[in-house]
């Protein structure tokens, strides 16, 4: 059985991978499949880089003073069935506040999306 440091959360955000060529900057823009504070899971359509390969993750989110957008250095692990595994290597504290907040209200969401799919009160 695999062993994890962080807890992994099934959650779909929309983010861009920026990756540095010779010719310049590519932006790739996707979803996550899963999110730990370690990693993602990333849905791409055949794309794949070298192991190991440097990336900045962006993602968005809104909240009371408008969109703001984080960034994470992380570095490209594995192809996977449905994209490509990426491991966290840099995160400033706000930035993994943030991540945790989302996690954490989707979870919350999916509790309340449970609840009214079986008519339960609460």
């Amino acid at each position: 059985m695999e062993q994890r440091t962080w807890k992994r959360d099934s959650l779909a955000l929309d983010v861009e991978i920026r990756m540095w060529r010779p010719a310049g900057e590519e932006i790739l823009c996707c979803k996550t499949l899963d999110v730990s504070l370690g990693g993602a899971e990333l849905l791409t359509h055949n794309v794949t880089f070298p192991k190991h390969r440097v990336l900045e993750i962006r993602f968005s989110e809104l909240n009371g003073r408008g969109l703001k957008q984080s960034r994470i250095l992380g570095k490209f692990i594995r192809k996977t069935n449905g994209g490509i595994a990426i491991q966290f290597r840099k995160a400033n504290n706000d930035t993994l506040k943030i991540l945790q907040a989302l996690m954490v209200k989707d979870r919350i969401n999916k509790k309340k999306i449970e609840k009214l799919k079986y008519g339960l009160a609460g």
